[in-house]
């Protein structure tokens, strides 16, 4: 046996035939790590197979261990020499294992599913939640309801309070930008409508493309989306973040009935506030029509009134109006609704307000559909 060349004062090297037996004598800390760098010299460890390495004498180390264990494992590893610890105290070998480096990294297991399984287990997945939340939206109405039953015996039940300050917020506030929707709406559709009149000599019908779309649809439906992004959004944030903070549940613990304390007044507000919003909307969708008709059409504003007065029946008013009482309570019920289903933090907050204007808007079509086919088939 004999000492190989270049060992130093931090270790010795005991080389017999193939084997080698490093034994180490200084603190494998930090302070020391520089005294071991000729340990990893090239052909210091040549000609050795199998390296043994005795830890046993070790008192004192740090982070420096990891550094020196995984280095030295790794070079045995690329010379080609088994490597073996000895001596390793339970102390050494939880450190060891609990903040050493992983040999390698983990090959991803590839599933053997198919990727049309998988596809359609997506769908499923999808459609489950669809379920669920369809269940809870059914709840929520049957709730609400019940609640609304609740009113007309305990009116003093509910928040009145907070009545104005939401009907101004989803009405007055939103007012402004609804009449501008709507009369740029008018302006189109009355530009659109006289390239096509203009063809057959029909100027003056006009007033009757303009007034029913306005009053019997456009008006209804866009002051319905307009109000699902502010007003059913809004409130989807304001409930999400109390769902969040608590205070639901410590009106709850409080005794009060939180549909009646926080959803009706907001439901109620939009609720009479859309048949007001849209009865504006209809006249001033029918000024932008007025407007874009005598800036392309050979008519007076006279014969368009005149026209419109022939064409336009209470039944088309009316219509509008039932569309958008409905379309105020579906659109202020998903926004609650959205919001009471928050769980965790901002980002749940977040997801479901924009969940609340994705869905109210898809209330709002699917409602206008079933008016469609409802109007139709009793001849209004």
């Amino acid at each position: 046996m004999k000492k190989p060349k270049g060992a130093s004062i931090a270790y010795s090297l005991i080389k017999d035939g193939d084997i080698t037996r490093l034994s180490l004598l200084m603190p494998l800390t930090l302070e020391y790590g520089n005294k071991y760098d000729d340990l990893f010299e090239p052909k210091l460890l040549g000609g050795t197979t199998n390296l043994s390495v005795d830890f046993g004498s070790m008192e004192k180390y740090d982070s420096y261990l990891i550094i020196f264990y995984n280095n030295l494992k790794k070079k045995c590893h690329d010379d080609k020499i088994e490597f073996k610890p000895i001596g390793l105290t339970p102390e050494m070998s939880n450190f060891l294992g609990s903040l050493k480096m992983g040999d390698s990294i983990a090959p991803i297991e590839k599933s053997g599913e198919n990727s049309v399984i998988k596809y359609i287990s997506h769908i499923g997945e999808h459609t489950n939640i669809f379920f669920k939340e369809l269940r809870n939206l059914t709840e929520f109405f049957g709730d609400l309801f019940v609640s609304l039953f609740k009113m007309f015996l305990h009116p003093s039940g509910i928040r009145w309070k907070d009545f104005p300050f939401h009907f101004m917020r989803a009405g007055v506030n939103g007012l402004l930008i609804c009449l501008l929707i709507l009369f740029i709406i008018g302006i189109i559709s009355g530009y659109q409508g006289a390239l096509q009149l203009r063809q057959f000599g029909a100027d003056i019908f006009i007033s009757d493309l303009i007034g029913i779309s306005i009053t019997r649809e456009l008006s209804p439906l866009m002051v319905a989306i307009l109000v699902a992004g502010r007003s059913g959004s809004a409130f989807a944030a304001e409930i999400g973040t109390m769902k969040v903070s608590d205070e639901i549940d410590a009106l709850r613990s409080m005794g009060f009935d939180y549909y009646q304390f926080l959803v009706l007044p907001r439901v109620l507000a939009v609720t009479v506030a859309m048949p007001i919003l849209t009865i504006l909307s209809d006249i001033a969708g029918i000024a932008g029509g007025l407007l874009a008709s005598l800036n392309t059409l050979d008519i007076t504003t006279a014969a368009y009134m005149n026209e419109l007065q022939r064409a336009l029946g209470y039944d088309d008013i009316f219509t509008g109006i039932l569309k958008s009482i409905v379309f105020g309570f579906l659109v202020a019920s998903v926004g609650c609704f959205q919001g009471m289903q928050v769980r965790g933090g901002a980002e749940s907050v977040g997801k479901y307000t924009t969940a609340s204007v994705v869905s109210g808007i898809m209330m709002i079509i699917l409602s206008d559909a079933v008016f469609t086919f409802l109007f139709n088939a009793i001849g209004i």
